[in-house]
Protein backbone atom coordinates (compact mmCIF):
# COMPACT_ATOMS: atom_id res chain seq x y z
CA UNK A 1 0.00 0.00 0.00
CA UNK A 2 1.23 3.62 -0.61
CA UNK A 3 2.07 5.40 2.28
CA UNK A 4 0.11 7.82 3.82
CA UNK A 5 1.32 11.25 3.68
CA UNK A 6 2.51 13.07 6.77
CA UNK A 7 -0.80 16.07 5.68
CA UNK A 8 -3.33 13.30 6.36
CA UNK A 9 -3.87 11.69 9.88
CA UNK A 10 -6.63 11.76 12.37
CA UNK A 11 -6.98 12.39 16.51
CA UNK A 12 -9.47 11.44 18.74
CA UNK A 13 -12.51 13.73 19.28
CA UNK A 14 -12.56 13.38 23.09
CA UNK A 15 -14.72 14.08 26.20
CA UNK A 16 -16.90 12.98 25.43
CA UNK A 17 -15.42 10.38 22.85
CA UNK A 18 -16.74 10.83 19.52
CA UNK A 19 -14.85 9.11 16.93
CA UNK A 20 -11.98 9.93 14.85
CA UNK A 21 -11.60 13.33 12.77
CA UNK A 22 -9.87 12.29 10.12
CA UNK A 23 -7.33 15.50 8.72
CA UNK A 24 -5.53 16.49 5.69
CA UNK A 25 -3.69 19.19 5.24
CA UNK A 26 -1.99 21.77 2.77
CA UNK A 27 -0.31 25.07 3.29
CA UNK A 28 -3.49 27.37 2.77
CA UNK A 29 -6.15 24.72 2.97
CA UNK A 30 -7.23 21.47 5.25
CA UNK A 31 -10.13 19.11 5.03
CA UNK A 32 -11.82 17.72 8.01
CA UNK A 33 -14.24 14.66 7.70
CA UNK A 34 -16.11 12.67 10.75
CA UNK A 35 -16.75 9.70 8.31
CA UNK A 36 -14.75 9.85 5.50
CA UNK A 37 -17.45 10.55 2.93
CA UNK A 38 -18.42 14.19 3.76
CA UNK A 39 -15.38 16.93 4.01
CA UNK A 40 -15.39 20.15 5.52
CA UNK A 41 -12.87 22.39 3.73
CA UNK A 42 -11.81 25.30 5.71
CA UNK A 43 -9.44 27.87 4.07
CA UNK A 44 -6.51 29.71 5.80
CA UNK A 45 -7.32 33.49 5.35
CA UNK A 46 -6.88 36.81 6.86
CA UNK A 47 -10.27 37.93 9.44
CA UNK A 48 -12.51 39.92 7.22
CA UNK A 49 -11.57 42.83 8.93
CA UNK A 50 -7.85 43.19 8.66
CA UNK A 51 -9.52 43.95 4.56
CA UNK A 52 -10.41 47.28 5.37
CA UNK A 53 -8.66 50.36 4.13
CA UNK A 54 -6.38 51.52 6.81
CA UNK A 55 -6.65 48.66 9.30
CA UNK A 56 -3.85 46.49 10.25
CA UNK A 57 -3.72 43.04 8.99
CA UNK A 58 -4.31 40.39 11.90
CA UNK A 59 -3.34 36.61 11.86
CA UNK A 60 -4.60 34.42 9.57
CA UNK A 61 -6.89 31.91 10.84
CA UNK A 62 -9.38 28.64 9.40
CA UNK A 63 -12.49 30.12 7.76
CA UNK A 64 -15.00 27.16 6.66
CA UNK A 65 -15.64 27.43 3.16
CA UNK A 66 -17.80 24.89 1.89
CA UNK A 67 -18.03 20.77 2.05
CA UNK A 68 -17.00 18.40 -0.14
CA UNK A 69 -17.88 14.90 -1.35
CA UNK A 70 -16.92 12.57 -3.70
CA UNK A 71 -20.42 12.62 -4.71
CA UNK A 72 -21.55 15.76 -4.23
CA UNK A 73 -18.98 17.75 -5.21
CA UNK A 74 -17.81 21.16 -3.47
CA UNK A 75 -21.06 23.03 -1.97
CA UNK A 76 -19.92 26.56 -0.98
CA UNK A 77 -20.99 28.02 1.84
CA UNK A 78 -22.16 32.13 1.79
CA UNK A 79 -18.60 33.92 2.28
CA UNK A 80 -18.29 37.42 3.37
CA UNK A 81 -17.48 39.36 0.38
CA UNK A 82 -14.90 40.93 2.27
CA UNK A 83 -12.43 37.82 1.84
CA UNK A 84 -10.17 37.12 -1.24
CA UNK A 85 -12.51 34.47 -2.87
CA UNK A 86 -10.43 34.20 -6.02
CA UNK A 87 -7.40 33.02 -3.42
CA UNK A 88 -9.81 31.06 -1.07
CA UNK A 89 -11.30 28.92 -4.69
CA UNK A 90 -7.90 28.55 -5.68
CA UNK A 91 -6.55 26.94 -2.21
CA UNK A 92 -10.10 25.17 -2.00
CA UNK A 93 -9.43 23.29 -5.43
CA UNK A 94 -5.95 22.41 -4.84
CA UNK A 95 -6.40 20.98 -1.74
CA UNK A 96 -9.49 18.72 -2.95
CA UNK A 97 -7.76 17.76 -5.97
CA UNK A 98 -4.95 16.70 -3.51
CA UNK A 99 -6.92 15.30 -0.97
CA UNK A 100 -9.07 12.64 -3.79
CA UNK A 101 -5.44 10.26 -4.43
CA UNK A 102 -5.33 9.47 -0.97
CA UNK A 103 -9.03 8.46 0.19
CA UNK A 104 -8.52 5.23 -0.67
CA UNK A 105 -5.96 4.98 2.43
CA UNK A 106 -8.75 6.12 4.90
CA UNK A 107 -8.48 5.71 7.84
CA UNK A 108 -5.60 8.09 8.20
CA UNK A 109 -2.95 7.19 10.91
CA UNK A 110 -3.86 8.14 14.32
CA UNK A 111 -1.43 11.16 15.81
CA UNK A 112 -2.77 12.39 18.88
CA UNK A 113 -0.31 10.35 21.02
CA UNK A 114 -0.25 12.32 24.01
CA UNK A 115 -2.57 11.75 26.33
CA UNK A 116 -3.96 13.16 29.68
CA UNK A 117 -5.89 10.49 32.06
CA UNK A 118 -7.92 10.99 35.42
CA UNK A 119 -6.85 8.16 37.86
CA UNK A 120 -8.85 6.89 40.51
CA UNK A 121 -8.65 8.26 43.91
CA UNK A 122 -7.39 4.92 45.58
CA UNK A 123 -4.77 3.44 43.53
CA UNK A 124 -3.89 6.05 40.72
CA UNK A 125 -4.86 3.56 38.17
CA UNK A 126 -6.17 5.62 35.05
CA UNK A 127 -9.77 5.90 35.12
CA UNK A 128 -11.14 7.86 31.99
CA UNK A 129 -9.19 9.57 28.96
CA UNK A 130 -9.85 13.52 29.59
CA UNK A 131 -8.11 14.40 25.92
CA UNK A 132 -5.28 13.92 24.02
CA UNK A 133 -2.89 16.42 21.55
CA UNK A 134 -0.27 15.53 18.76
CA UNK A 135 2.32 17.85 20.37
CA UNK A 136 4.26 18.93 23.54
CA UNK A 137 3.58 22.38 22.60
CA UNK A 138 -0.44 21.74 22.47
CA UNK A 139 -0.14 20.07 25.50
CA UNK A 140 1.55 22.97 27.27
CA UNK A 141 -1.42 24.75 25.74
CA UNK A 142 -4.02 22.78 27.81
CA UNK A 143 -5.98 23.95 30.44
CA UNK A 144 -9.55 22.17 30.21
CA UNK A 145 -10.36 20.94 33.79
CA UNK A 146 -10.06 17.57 34.59
CA UNK A 147 -13.95 16.35 34.14
CA UNK A 148 -14.60 13.36 32.31
CA UNK A 149 -18.06 13.76 30.25
CA UNK A 150 -20.28 11.15 28.96
CA UNK A 151 -22.08 13.09 26.37
CA UNK A 152 -22.56 16.28 25.05
CA UNK A 153 -25.19 18.22 26.68
CA UNK A 154 -27.51 18.57 23.57
CA UNK A 155 -26.82 14.68 22.97
CA UNK A 156 -29.62 12.67 24.87
CA UNK A 157 -29.21 9.51 22.95
CA UNK A 158 -27.67 7.36 25.85
CA UNK A 159 -30.40 5.32 27.28
CA UNK A 160 -29.20 2.74 29.84
CA UNK A 161 -31.36 -0.14 29.83
CA UNK A 162 -30.06 -1.38 33.22
CA UNK A 163 -30.99 2.04 34.57
CA UNK A 164 -34.54 1.79 33.36
CA UNK A 165 -35.04 -1.62 35.02
CA UNK A 166 -34.49 0.32 38.20
CA UNK A 167 -37.06 2.48 37.38
CA UNK A 168 -34.97 5.72 36.74
CA UNK A 169 -36.06 7.50 33.73
CA UNK A 170 -33.87 9.37 31.16
CA UNK A 171 -34.82 12.50 31.92
CA UNK A 172 -36.23 14.64 35.04
CA UNK A 173 -37.37 17.50 33.33
CA UNK A 174 -34.27 20.24 33.83
CA UNK A 175 -32.34 17.28 32.46
CA UNK A 176 -32.99 15.18 29.52
CA UNK A 177 -29.31 13.67 29.58
CA UNK A 178 -30.05 12.02 32.99
CA UNK A 179 -28.50 8.49 32.42
CA UNK A 180 -25.38 10.04 31.23
CA UNK A 181 -25.36 12.33 34.56
CA UNK A 182 -25.87 9.19 36.03
CA UNK A 183 -22.63 7.52 34.83
CA UNK A 184 -20.65 10.93 35.27
CA UNK A 185 -21.37 11.30 38.70
CA UNK A 186 -20.23 7.39 39.37
CA UNK A 187 -17.15 8.27 37.25
CA UNK A 188 -16.37 11.08 39.02
CA UNK A 189 -16.91 9.47 42.30
CA UNK A 190 -13.79 7.27 41.74
CA UNK A 191 -12.04 9.76 40.69
CA UNK A 192 -12.47 11.72 44.07
CA UNK A 193 -11.95 15.28 45.03
CA UNK A 194 -9.41 17.10 44.03
CA UNK A 195 -9.59 14.72 41.20
CA UNK A 196 -5.74 13.94 39.91
CA UNK A 197 -4.61 14.00 36.53
CA UNK A 198 -1.01 12.80 34.53
CA UNK A 199 -0.12 13.13 30.95
CA UNK A 200 1.34 10.05 29.10
CA UNK A 201 3.20 9.40 25.77
CA UNK A 202 1.84 6.79 23.68
CA UNK A 203 4.77 5.47 21.41
CA UNK A 204 5.14 3.75 18.43
CA UNK A 205 4.27 0.30 19.73
CA UNK A 206 1.87 1.23 21.47
CA UNK A 207 3.08 0.99 24.83
CA UNK A 208 2.48 4.12 27.15
CA UNK A 209 4.85 5.84 29.02
CA UNK A 210 4.92 8.50 31.94
CA UNK A 211 5.58 11.89 30.04
CA UNK A 212 7.42 13.74 33.08
CA UNK A 213 9.60 10.90 33.98
CA UNK A 214 9.91 9.40 30.11
CA UNK A 215 9.84 5.68 31.79
CA UNK A 216 7.29 2.86 30.40
CA UNK A 217 4.37 2.61 33.64
CA UNK A 218 3.11 -0.54 35.17
CA UNK A 219 -0.32 0.70 34.69
CA UNK A 220 -3.54 -1.04 32.95
CA UNK A 221 -4.77 1.91 30.67
CA UNK A 222 -8.77 0.85 29.51
CA UNK A 223 -8.97 -0.09 26.07
CA UNK A 224 -12.01 1.68 25.65
CA UNK A 225 -10.67 4.66 26.93
CA UNK A 226 -13.12 4.55 30.28
CA UNK A 227 -12.34 1.74 33.16
CA UNK A 228 -14.66 -1.01 33.09
CA UNK A 229 -14.01 -3.00 36.38
CA UNK A 230 -14.03 -1.73 40.08
CA UNK A 231 -17.26 -0.45 39.77
CA UNK A 232 -20.57 -1.31 42.51
CA UNK A 233 -22.87 -4.19 41.68
CA UNK A 234 -24.91 -1.02 40.73
CA UNK A 235 -22.78 1.14 38.46
CA UNK A 236 -21.20 -2.32 36.71
CA UNK A 237 -23.81 -2.54 34.42
CA UNK A 238 -24.58 1.35 33.57
CA UNK A 239 -20.79 1.01 32.08
CA UNK A 240 -21.35 -1.80 29.98
CA UNK A 241 -24.54 -0.30 28.31
CA UNK A 242 -22.06 2.93 27.70
CA UNK A 243 -20.23 0.68 25.97
CA UNK A 244 -22.06 -0.97 24.15
CA UNK A 245 -23.96 2.67 23.01
CA UNK A 246 -20.21 4.21 21.91
CA UNK A 247 -19.31 0.53 20.08
CA UNK A 248 -19.55 2.05 16.30
CA UNK A 249 -17.16 5.09 17.25
CA UNK A 250 -15.15 2.61 19.38
CA UNK A 251 -14.31 0.28 16.65
CA UNK A 252 -12.31 2.78 14.56
CA UNK A 253 -9.49 2.85 17.44
CA UNK A 254 -6.70 1.47 15.92
CA UNK A 255 -4.64 -0.05 18.67
CA UNK A 256 -7.72 -2.36 20.65
CA UNK A 257 -7.09 -6.28 20.36
CA UNK A 258 -9.55 -8.73 18.07
CA UNK A 259 -10.86 -10.27 20.86
CA UNK A 260 -11.97 -6.47 21.92
CA UNK A 261 -13.03 -5.76 18.08
CA UNK A 262 -15.06 -8.88 17.63
CA UNK A 263 -16.48 -7.73 20.82
CA UNK A 264 -17.47 -4.06 19.87
CA UNK A 265 -18.73 -5.12 16.82
CA UNK A 266 -21.43 -7.61 18.50
CA UNK A 267 -22.56 -4.59 20.29
CA UNK A 268 -22.33 -2.50 17.34
CA UNK A 269 -24.65 -4.14 15.23
CA UNK A 270 -27.40 -2.53 17.04
CA UNK A 271 -27.00 0.66 15.46
CA UNK A 272 -26.98 -0.39 12.18
CA UNK A 273 -27.29 3.29 11.12
CA UNK A 274 -23.68 4.39 13.17
CA UNK A 275 -21.99 1.28 11.56
CA UNK A 276 -22.92 2.31 7.84
CA UNK A 277 -22.05 6.25 9.22
CA UNK A 278 -18.41 5.18 10.17
CA UNK A 279 -17.44 2.25 7.87
CA UNK A 280 -14.85 3.80 5.85
CA UNK A 281 -12.88 4.55 9.37
CA UNK A 282 -12.50 1.30 10.89
CA UNK A 283 -9.17 -0.17 10.36
CA UNK A 284 -9.72 -3.69 11.06
CA UNK A 285 -13.42 -5.52 10.66
CA UNK A 286 -13.71 -9.05 12.15
CA UNK A 287 -16.99 -10.61 10.89
CA UNK A 288 -17.21 -8.45 7.59
CA UNK A 289 -20.53 -10.50 7.09
CA UNK A 290 -22.28 -9.16 10.56
CA UNK A 291 -21.42 -5.73 9.83
CA UNK A 292 -22.39 -5.99 6.25
CA UNK A 293 -26.01 -7.10 7.16
CA UNK A 294 -26.21 -4.11 9.44
CA UNK A 295 -25.21 -1.79 7.08
CA UNK A 296 -27.99 -3.50 4.69
CA UNK A 297 -30.42 -3.05 7.42
CA UNK A 298 -29.79 0.64 7.91
CA UNK A 299 -30.01 1.58 3.69
CA UNK A 300 -33.67 -0.38 4.72
CA UNK A 301 -34.79 1.97 7.30
CA UNK A 302 -33.46 4.98 5.66
CA UNK A 303 -35.04 3.89 2.30
CA UNK A 304 -38.37 3.02 4.04
CA UNK A 305 -38.14 6.72 5.85
CA UNK A 306 -37.68 8.45 2.84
Amino acid sequence: MEQVPNSAFSIRRLNPFNGLLQVFELDAARALSANGLVWEIQVLSDSPKGLWANTPLGAQQYFTFGRWSETGGLKQVPVNPLFDIRTMIAASDRLIESLQPVLSQLPFPMVDRYEQWLLDETDQQPLALLQSCRTENEMALSDRPAKWIAAESEDVRFISSHLNQRGLPDHDGDNPGQHASILEVAVRHRAGSPSCTAWFYRNGEDEMVLYEENRPCNLEFPALLLAESGYDAENAPLIEDYIAWKAPQLLMLPYISGECRQRLEQLAVKQPEQIDRFWLLYPEIHNNDLLKRARVEARIRSANRN
